[in-house]
């Protein structure tokens, strides 16, 4: 065993200022009156607590491997490195509270990190703060015209992990990233289980993000997050940049965006992926609706294949589902003559979805149709968004922008990124070939004078 009292780190981090928010509204943000954060600070004339920390890891790591002790206490940090072999666990009472000094972040941006580790792990019941209500709150109090200009004003992603084998993270509680939050990016073997997470709403702050990263089980885990909770990415095009063999069980999910995401960046292979048992929910009091429930997108020339969805229960979210391919260039356009995104094997079932606005669609490519797709036992309840009837207008072709709900559909119909303007208010299909839709039901609030169902060249259907 390593404490890391005995390697001085006493635990500096002191509550120091409390920031109020003064500006309530920003885009589709509405926060609360009466908004406030207490910020953490090192104690005046003291050594960071992350000096001692990285000490104890490395005499971890030095003498073959060990676990080392975070027992109870406030500790203020800047960037950790995780070493193989090494067990950080968080014992019940220790908090890990992130620099609020932006010049701590300029060498490593990014909280606690690793690169070509293997065999390590974070665990125990204790807490990490990212303090992104440091960087938010004056940024919102200054009445920003564009998200881009928080650009600069906060630190990196919280924790990142980078082609790293054999890590464990389990039951820590994390607070408050200020961007992505628990990324693994080109690693094997990953597990993580029972970990909460709360954060402040800014945008960005997903939740766990597997990118280019292989035979990954995540369950059980509470996701209180403010962009898609749980994501699936591929930026390489060969070798180790596939994600594969990954299996998403028992998560409950808060969010603004997405529950359950794979894209949108999908430049190489997605496969062999199992996700079960997930609940997506926002109060009716929320400051926005979760855009999805699940959202598959292969924009970027890659191939996304053999992906099993079941037992979902959504609420508030706007969309249950939505399937998307497109031939988006500017991933693409550096390495290769831009290509279609391909889907095929895909098969959702068991869906509830309560408090939807806008129509679930499959929608591939003209050049590339998404492929042998089964939905199955899909239970819509739609509250909002309702139309009169048919659009004289056609559905837009997929084009650069970026995939959400209602990137297709408009009050009118034929316009882009504008609301619910689909032909359909249940289900609109365009661009499949082989797909089985059985057992499909929408429960409407309100008259809706569109079809329930609305197909567009595909091949193979079957209702």
């Amino acid at each position: 065993m390593f404490n890391i009292r005995e390697y001085d780190a006493a635990g500096i981090a002191v509550p120091k200022e409390t920031l109020e928010l003064k500006n309530l509204q920003f885009k589709w943000i509405r926060y609360q009156p009466g908004t406030k954060a207490v910020i953490y600070h090192p104690a005046p004339g003291k050594e960071y607590d992350s000096v001692g920390i990285q000490k104890a890891i490395d005499a971890a790591n030095s003498a073959g491997g060990g676990t080392v002790i975070v027992p109870a206490g406030n500790y203020l940090i800047a960037p950790i490195e995780m070493k193989s072999r090494v067990q950080l666990h968080l014992e019940p009472g220790a908090k890990l509270f992130a620099s609020p000094l932006l010049e701590d972040y300029s060498k490593r941006e990014n909280l606690i990190y690793a690169s070509g580790a293997e065999d390590f792990s974070i665990t125990g019941s204790g807490e990490i703060h990212g303090q992104s209500q440091n960087w938010v709150i004056p940024w919102m109090n200054e009445k920003p015209e564009s998200w881009s200009s928080l650009n600069g004003r906060r630190p990196g992603r919280m924790i990142v992990f980078s082609n790293c084998r054999r890590v464990l993270v389990d039951g820590v509680r994390i607070f408050n990233s200020p961007r992505w939050t628990l990324v693994f990016e080109e690693c094997s073997h990953v597990q993580v289980h029972g970990i909460m997470m709360r954060h402040f709403d800014v945008i960005n702050a997903d939740g766990i993000d597997i990118v280019d990263t292989s035979n990954v089980k995540i369950s059980d885990c509470d996701l209180h997050v403010t962009d898609d909770g749980i994501c699936l990415k591929n930026i390489k095009t060969k070798g180790s940049g596939a994600v594969r063999n990954v299996a998403v069980s028992n998560c409950v999910i808060r969010t603004w965006c997405n529950g359950i995401k794979i894209g949108t960046e999908t430049t190489g292979l997605v496969e062999d992926v199992t996700i079960d048992n997930i609940v997506v929910h926002n109060p009716s009091d929320d400051l926005k609706g979760a855009e999805g429930g699940i959202n598959i997108c292969s924009c970027d020339g890659g191939l996304v294949r053999n992906v099993n969805i079941s037992n979902v229960v959504t609420r508030n979210a706007e969309c249950a589902f939505y399937l998307v391919s497109m031939c988006r260039t500017k991933f693409q356009e550096a390495f290769r003559r831009p290509q279609p995104g391909k889907m095929e094997r895909i098969s959702i079932s068991n869906v509830w979805a309560d408090g939807t606005k806008y129509t679930s669609f499959v929608v591939g490519h003209p050049e590339q149709p998404i492929k042998d797709v089964y939905l199955s036992n899909i239970n819509i309840r739609k509250t909002s968004e309702f139309r009169p009837g048919p659009f004289p207008a056609p559905v837009p072709a997929s084009a650069q922008q970026y995939p959400n709900p209602f990137m297709f559909g408009s009050p009118e119909g034929g316009n882009q990124d504008c609301g619910d303007g689909l032909p359909a208010y249940g289900l609109y299909l365009r661009d499949v070939e082989n797909i089985t839709v059985r057992d499909f039901a929408v429960d409407c609030t309100e008259r809706d004078g569109r079809k329930i169902i609305c197909e567009e060249n595909c091949i193979d259907l079957r209702m």
